[in-house]
């Protein structure tokens, strides 16, 4: 403990009295100097903007000093007053003045009772009914369309998944539908009502690489650690006219493909392999091999059904893919616009912004790939943004096309839906019942999205935004009483992008702030990125995976990427949080009795 917070002598109840009526005018100030914000929130959610403005107005004073005090003489020390500020002051004051027991009118409208109920009907207003046995929500993450099958949703439900999200970053509208309905229908099985979110890709930068080299589809087998396979690879079959996605054959056959036909050829390693027709998905049928296989289009197949060959025809044509670039600490990169340049020996990637260029000083850090490599800005020209390569996280690093890229020092103003995000919305309006809104950096990207879900006359959909760049850090006051002018809403602490935004160190203080910000304003929290992740890819989780998941169990919903064991790790969750509920609620302890072993002799 610093020293200027040290505990002191017991302080006076007048003294201490004296200093919680400045906090309570200090409270007040502040909600008359947001009294406009307020008055904009809905009518339902106006009592909550209330007190977020009292909390507001409660972090901008030095109060650590009057917290060990308070708790010195046995009083609340207003670590636990988030939801009801005013309330937990004017209560302390009335104890101060002597009062014992229940302090009758003594407090505020709004007490810790009305502030739970609400944080609890908005909730459940978000995501829907409340889990049997706990009351924090499991969301998953979506997989492949290939992999959303019936057995994958009954495997989620029975572990005690709630609710799914589907990254629209990812994957075409024909896949996402695959997935959300396999997900409903599971929903249905198991007489559960599930909500399904779709995410808004945002305005995240991706960097493209326009060099372009002919695409190889991979198809893994998910093996053990002895090598033994546990899982066939698997690909949706699709018309060659529609090979976006999947594995292209010849259109004709695929109204006529059925479960147990088989695809046979030899692949693009001289290897022979067999294609096993499976179940049919919507727009096309989903096969498996029992060995890993690589895939070039123009590949000769026989298609059989027992013995009888029905046909033969070639792979269709697959779309290019861009070159992946190799890249070491001291390389140079260039990011301009186009992703050309005259030096034919230079890296470039496509900046999806131009006037990204004009928003960007050189000396700025410039992340990609999530972290993966770092750069620095050395110079502005007219050809681009030139680059340094400090930090990879192996050597040499291998950049893809369309991984993130962030400027974290720099202010980036973009403000729009591009046309990935109209697609991904229009999809949500129609087939899912909320979005992910991701990137938020102002309030006006709040009500950019908002006002598009109010348009189109969807009452009870959803909107979550997520909190991951520095700047909704610091525009954080004017996001979260934008956010209160609509229903229902949530937040997510999206911990990937934030920790590369502010550092991982600032992360852990962050991360905190962003649940207690959410509690003020009564609002459901999404604690997200990478819980149990290594359970959902290998089935078994490390000891900080379980101390984070336990942590986790402060919002009201926890998310969990995807993986091969995701079924495991949702398990692993709900026992986790099932537990701790018996221990903790929010911020408080909860001291249930303990067997102990015995008593000191």
């Amino acid at each position: 403990m610093s020293e200027d917070i040290a505990l002191p002598a017991t302080a006076k109840p007048a003294d201490l009295r004296t200093r919680l009526l400045a906090l309570k005018e200090a409270i007040e100030h502040e909600e008359a100097r947001q009294r406009a914000a307020i008055a904009r929130a809905l009518p339902k959610h106006r009592v909550s903007a209330t007190n977020l403005a009292h909390y507001f107005g409660l972090r901008k004073q030095e109060v650590r000093r009057l917290q060990l005090e308070l708790a010195a003489v046995g009083l609340s020390s207003l670590g636990r007053c988030e939801g009801e500020v005013r309330d937990t002051l004017l209560r302390l004051c009335a104890w101060l003045d002597g009062a014992r027991g229940d302090a009758g009118d003594a407090g505020d409208e709004l007490n810790r009772e009305k502030a739970e109920k609400l944080l609890h009907e908005n909730s459940r207003a978000l995501f829907g009914p409340m889990p049997r046995a706990r009351h924090v929500y499991i969301m998953v993450t979506a997989p492949d369309a290939a992999d959303a099958t019936p057995s994958w949703a009954d495997d989620l439900f029975e572990a005690g998944a709630d609710v799914l999200r589907i990254n629209g970053a990812h994957q075409s509208p024909a896949e996402w539908r695959v997935i959300a309905s396999a997900f409903k229908e599971g929903a249905k099985r198991h007489g559960r009502v599930a909500r399904v979110f779709v995410d808004l890709p945002g305005p995240k930068l991706r960097a493209e690489i326009c060099q372009f080299e002919d695409t190889v589809l991979h198809l893994p087998r998910r093996k053990d650690r002895l090598g033994r396979t546990i899982a066939p690879s698997r690909v949706l079959l699709v018309a060659q006219r529609e090979a976006a996605a999947g594995l292209p054959i010849p259109p004709e056959w695929l109204p006529l493909l059925q479960a147990g036909d088989k695809l046979r050829f030899t692949d693009a390693g001289g290897r022979d392999r067999e294609l096993e027709v499976r179940e049919s998905a919507q727009g096309g049928w989903i096969a498996e091999c029992g060995g890993s296989l690589y895939v070039v289009q123009g590949l000769a197949l026989a298609w059989l059904r027992g013995q009888k060959t029905l046909g033969e025809g070639r792979v269709g044509k697959f779309p290019k893919q861009p070159r992946t670039l190799l890249l070491n600490i001291g390389d140079t990169l260039l990011l301009n616009p186009s992703g050309q340049c005259d030096d034919p020996k230079l890296p470039v990637l496509a900046l999806p912004l131009p006037h990204l260029l004009e928003q960007v000083r050189a000396g700025e850090a410039v992340i990609l790939d999530d972290g993966r490599l770092v750069a620095i800005v050395e110079s502005v020209r007219s050809e681009g943004l030139l680059c340094r390569i400090t930090r990879v996280l192996k050597s040499p690093a291998r950049l893809r096309s369309g991984k993130g890229i962030a400027f974290p020092e720099s202010r980036i103003s973009m403000g729009h839906l591009d046309a990935q995000d109209e697609a991904a919305l229009d999809f949500a309006l129609s087939h899912a019942d909320g979005v992910g809104v991701s990137f938020v950096n102002t309030a006006a990207d709040v009500s950019l999205v908002g006002e598009r879900i109010r348009a189109a006359g969807k009452p009870g959909f959803g909107m979550i935004l997520k909190l991951e760049t520095r700047a909704a850090m610091r525009n954080l006051s004017a996001i979260l009483f934008e956010t209160l002018r609509y229903d229902p809403v949530g937040l997510m602490i999206a911990r990937g992008d934030l920790a590369l935004e502010l550092s991982f160190e600032r992360l852990a203080e962050m991360q905190e702030e962003l649940l207690w910000f959410g509690e003020a304003c009564h609002l459901p929290v999404i604690w997200a990125t990478q819980v149990l992740d290594s359970a959902a890819h290998t089935g078994l989780a490390t000891r900080a995976e379980i101390t984070d998941a336990a942590m986790s169990m402060r919002a009201e919903c926890v998310m969990l990427n995807k993986g091969p064991y995701i079924g495991t790790a949702t398990r692993m969750l709900a026992d986790i949080i099932h537990k701790m509920e018996a221990h903790q609620f929010k911020k408080r302890s909860l001291y249930r009795p303990l067997a102990v072993a015995g008593d000191a002799g």
